[in-house]
């Protein structure tokens, strides 16, 4: 029988009632040999959703995970940890206005600044990879528009990509710079099952594009994303877009779908010079098909094709063309849940943070971040290299 790569977890955050507050937004970054940095946040669930101050918690672990302490706690949503030398910064949005807003910290995470506001107006996100190239980071956002707040009008969200220059001060938003504003191409009908019930009684996710990574593949820039198509009855489809950054700007252009196991939910693509790879942790499907209101009645977790209980590794030579590494760890229990994975190769070992959902109310509302870790991850891999004469 196959065997799972990482059954075993440290337990970083647990919701003390996860019906009124639960876990999202895990992100994971190393700040040395052996010190970890993560940040997660604490939702509530409709109609009070944003409503906690200082949401976003800070850790750090002095022995390669093995055990966490808070450092901090901070007023932001869906960010991004990143270094520039010795200062860490939070790249996200600012709760309930989700404007895109930056902090640094001089002291590993214990303290930080005030947030600065980079760019106005309402912008969504997710922990998704902060790209370093050529002097500049990089990451992937979407706009939110005021009149259509909340998960409402997805379809409406366009992508783009905002840029800064770490030779100035990131603090500032005279250092960065935002692409077009690229909108959501639509579905070809070829895609398209035009699978969902009519009379299924909870609201689904329209069709969109969200949550991208930015990564840099020999030497062109691309923006891979989450791509919800017929309710999640068609999965594993990611969308990619092309990204020039030249002396006349920062311009996004779509490029293509493409297969990509898990592509229908969140997932964070980094890349891995050791092994010359990209690799990610993803959703598997199992039966988007099943008939939804059973599948309501039965697990109360929302749309068969939503199910998030299995997360797979996956690598790539060019972020676009996967291959499944193996299992790292999965439920049998659609309301559990592992998701959201934030993923760090870590010396010979590939660490992952999960928003997870073990006992919960479904595989969304998770009430615990899980750290897996998965030894000798690149042992995992086949050599894809192209022997040519």
């Amino acid at each position: 029988m196959p065997r799972l790569l990482a059954p075993e977890f440290t337990v970083v955050a647990e919701s003390p009632d996860h019906r009124h507050h639960y876990t999202g937004s895990p992100c994971l970054i190393a700040d040395g040999p052996e010190r970890l940095l993560c940040s997660w946040e604490w939702f509530q669930p409709p109609p009070v959703t944003e409503t906690i101050p200082n949401q976003l918690h800070i850790a750090a672990s002095e022995d390669h995970g093995r055990t966490w302490r808070v450092l901090s706690r901070q007023d932001m949503t869906w960010p991004s940890l990143f270094k520039v030398e010795d200062a860490v910064y939070l790249l996200g949005s600012r709760r309930m206005t989700r404007e895109i807003v930056i902090q640094r910290s001089l002291d590993g995470g214990a303290s930080w600044t005030p947030e600065s506001v980079l760019f106005k107006d309402r912008y969504h996100g997710a922990a998704t990879n902060i790209l370093h190239h050529n002097g500049h980071v990089y990451r992937a956002y979407e706009t939110c528009p005021l009149d259509r707040p909340g998960g409402r009008g997805r379809s409406d969200w366009h992508s783009l990509v905002v840029a800064g220059n770490p030779g100035g001060d990131l603090l500032s938003p005279a250092s960065w710079r935002m692409s077009n504003h690229l909108p959501f191409p639509g579905v070809p009908d070829v895609l398209h099952g035009r699978h969902r019930e009519p009379d299924y009684p909870r609201r689904v996710m329209e069709d969109c594009w969200l949550e991208g990574n930015i990564v840099c593949v020999d030497g062109e820039l691309r923006n891979i994303l989450r791509t919800c198509i017929d309710g999640y009855s068609t999965g594993s489809i990611a969308a990619v877009n092309r990204v020039h950054d030249t002396n006349t700007g920062l311009v996004c252009e779509f490029m293509q779908y493409s297969a990509m196991p898990g592509a229908q939910c969140k997932f964070q693509i980094v890349h891995d010079p050791p092994s010359h790879l990209f690799w990610t942790a993803a959703n598997l499907q199992t039966c988007s098909w099943h008939d939804w209101n059973t599948f309501q009645a039965r697990t109360q977790a929302g749309p068969p094709g939503n199910e998030r209980r299995i997360l797979a590794l996956l690598y790539s030579l060019d972020a676009i063309n996967w291959l499944q590494a193996g299992v790292v760890a999965m439920s049998r229990k659609p309301l559990e849940a592992f998701s959201y994975a934030s993923i760090l190769p870590h010396g010979s070992d590939l660490l992952i943070l999960s928003r997870t959902s073990l006992g919960g109310i479904n595989q969304h509302d998770t009430n615990l971040v899980t750290l897996h870790r998965v030894p000798r991850f690149r042992e995992l891999a086949l050599d894809l290299t192209l022997d040519l004469p």
